[in-house]
């Protein structure tokens, strides 16, 4: 048997970010601190283990907030599994790479250790090409798992140089696969629509929304990736002779059946239960649910650290080739969704439905309605998360063989992502015995979430399955060894089927670089203290640190600096000298402080604070006699907390210590100084 460990378990980052995301979600396991350390050679599951809890957490940060946008989200899944499961392919008796083909290896070479090896070599190019301006997180990666980031080798009896080969294939062969990656996935349809954000001019088409940024900063929505309808798909078929019949009900020409749709829409948000709600925010997020129903699948047949890979390559080609033909006929058919609909036909009349976070149901006006989660930025019909479960859960049903599931996720009382506090009223389960179960909650719920007529739900359940059968056929040519080599994806026509007046040229957008706002170097703060504030308005003022030396704990106070005004998004306090990051408490009969997390920045000692208040940086004590040892394999850090990966520290090792702060221990250990976490290290009585 291959259980190494609880594939689950194993998977910190991610579930840390599908729990924080999807409304705190519990799987109830027992996991372990992030801080030990991996080693590549014995991953039961590279792919969720280390990859992609790195890539999540960037795509949370810089791309979608809330894990929703599931054809971007969808475009990095499948280029970095493509380039794993490439470098996979040498060792295994038959499988070949679809777009490299690198000589089978001998059979004695085809150990966990190496496939590991050349499937990380293979995720960490492909995420280099893609995500290149995050290049320091993927190269953290490799460090932290053992790896070489500038192992460059293309010697293809190495597990580094299969790995590399395939993975800058991998990304190459789909730079110009239609969804425009090279233009920063920029529109190429030249779709404009219809309608403005303040004026519903045809009530068939979808509106773009108007979203709060922040005080009194809004944005408008924009389609997201409608050229993704030209992408080139990968299981062999042609999108173009795949169409959807159209949304007749969204058609204000039939208007009894539109007010039909829209009224069924106010009555299941004026019923919305618990388990609606949860199952609504639990399909939202995709990693929540399409990502964590695979990890139990996996886990349940036992699968290799390949075959864990194959599987989720083949799930997210499916999604991929479903989200080709979904967006198509979005494009073409450009739907109204239920809020726009509602406010057309009721206007300023009181309806009946959910009325907001907390508030129940109420009497609400109708062009003030709310879907239970925020409009998706792209049009209504046919449903995307729809089909993308349903082509999901196909693949692995021929994957598994079976429609079995099981699996079940657990919510704490009030821990709702939009409802935090009320919602659920107790501890909830949901469960999904099967993928049948699964799919058709799936579809459901974007109905109950108030984004979707039904109607477009079951579009999407009447053809999608398809994609999955189409997925799983292509995996077995790529796993039996009898697909053809690839050439480069090139982007598909445009749609002969898209209106002429959408068929113009695409206007020329220019976008600044940044459009956030410019980080403000607080003045007076000193030349031994540099303050980068994201907010304006933020000031500064030097403070001499004897003035802190006579308070409890401070009495080795090097510097310090007081901040004051509006910090809400942040400010990065560097000093020009070693030691721990310090923030005074405010209020209290006597003073404390708490300890920052810091890091190094060049030759500067940094923390982030997000209040204002007194900043102070402390001399690390000095320790003649501390040592530790450790307590399992650590991650041997240039600094604390984040800092960079230098080295590998096995259990049982004695360090002598240097100086400490409260949570990290400054050691020396094979010649050079570095930094272990006090969570899994024994200190002797002198520390």
């Amino acid at each position: 048997m291959r259980r190494h460990t609880k594939i689950i378990k194993s998977c910190l980052w991610l579930l840390i970010v599908c729990g924080l995301l999807s409304g705190g979600l519990s799987l109830g396991q027992s996991l372990p601190s992030a801080e030990i350390a991996i080693d590549a050679a014995e991953s039961p599951d590279p792919l969720h283990q280390v990859v992609l809890p790195r890539l999540y957490a960037i795509i949370g940060a810089d791309i979608s907030p809330t894990l929703g946008d599931a054809t971007l989200i969808n475009r990095f899944r499948f280029i970095v599994s493509l380039a794993m499961v490439d470098a996979a392919a040498p060792y295994h008796p038959t499988a070949v790479g679809m777009y490299s083909r690198i000589p089978r290896r001998p059979q004695e070479e085809w150990s966990d250790s190496n496939i590991n090896t050349a499937m990380l070599h293979g995720a960490y190019n492909a995420l280099k090409g893609l995500l290149p301006e995050r290049r320091n997180v993927w190269r953290d990666m490799m460090r932290d798992v053992g790896l070489d980031p500038d192992n460059r080798s293309v010697d293809l009896s190495t597990a580094a140089g299969i790995g590399n080969v395939a993975g800058r294939a991998a990304h190459e062969a789909r730079l110009y696969d239609g969804i425009n990656q090279t233009g920063d996935y920029q529109d190429t349809t030249g779709y404009m629509p219809v309608n403005s954000a303040f004026e519903l001019r045809d009530p068939s088409r979808w509106q773009p929304g108007l979203r709060r940024q922040g005080v009194g900063v809004y944005t408008v929505q924009h389609f997201v990736t409608p050229q993704l309808s030209n992408m080139e798909p990968i299981a062999l078929f042609d999108p173009r002779e795949l169409r959807v019949p159209p949304p007749v009900a969204s058609d204000p020409a039939n208007r009894e059946a539109y007010r039909a749709q829209a009224d069924v829409v106010l009555e299941t948000s004026a019923s919305l239960s618990d388990e609606m709600k949860l199952k609504a925010e639990l399909f939202d997020n995709k990693v929540a649910s399409l990502g964590l129903s695979y990890i139990h699948l996996a886990e349940e047949m036992d699968l290799s650290p390949a075959d864990i890979a194959r599987g989720y390559f083949l799930k997210v080609s499916a999604w991929m080739d479903a989200s080709i033909v979904t967006w198509q006929e979005k494009l073409r058919y450009d739907a109204v969704r239920p809020n726009s609909a509602i406010a057309y036909i009721y206007g300023d009349e009181l309806v009946r439905a959910w009325g907001g976070p907390g508030e129940g149901t109420r009497e609400v006006r109708a062009d003030q309605w709310r879907a239970y989660l925020p409009e998706p930025d792209h049009p209504e019909y046919p449903s995307g998360s729809t089909c993308g479960c349903y082509a999901h859960a196909q693949a692995l049903r021929r994957f598994s063989g079976s429609d079995e599931l099981n699996w079940s996720v657990s919510y704490p009382a009030g821990s709702s992502r939009i409802e935090p506090g009320a919602t659920p009223r107790r501890d909830m389960t949901l469960t999904f015995e099967t993928w049948t179960d699964f799919t058709e909650a799936c579809g459901m719920a974007r109905h109950w979430a108030g984004v979707h007529f039904v109607d477009a739900v079951e579009a999407s359940a009447a053809y999608c399955s398809a994609f999955g059968d189409s997925a799983y056929e292509y995996y077995q040519t790529l796993l039996d060894g009898s697909a053809a080599l690839r050439p480069p994806a090139q982007a598909l026509a445009a749609d002969p089927w898209l209106q002429a007046a959408r068929q113009t040229t695409a206007p020329t957008v220019v976008v600044p670089e940044n459009t956030y706002p410019s980080p403000q170097s607080c003045k007076y703060a000193g030349d031994s203290v540099t303050v980068t504030a994201v907010n304006n308005g933020a000031t500064c003022e030097g403070l001499d640190a004897t003035e802190l030396s006579e308070l409890p704990g401070l009495s080795d106070s090097l510097d310090a600096v007081v901040i004051a005004g509006e910090l809400d998004l942040g400010a990065q306090v560097c000093f020009s000298q070693p030691g721990s990051i310090v923030m005074l408490e405010e209020g209290g009969i006597e003073p404390g402080f708490d300890e920052l997390p810091s890091y190094q920045a060049s030759d500067l000692t940094c923390a982030w604070i997000d209040k204002p208040g007194t900043v102070a940086l402390l001399a690390s004590p000095g320790l003649t006699e501390c040592a530790v040892i450790t307590t399992g394999v650590l991650n041997f850090r240039r600094s604390p907390v984040r800092g960079e990966v230098i080295g590998l520290i096995q259990n049982g090792a004695l360090l002598p210590v240097i100086a400490r702060t409260p949570y990290w221990y400054n050691v020396q250990f094979g010649g050079r100084e570095g930094w272990v976490s006090g969570d899994f290290v024994q200190a002797n009585s002198f520390c």
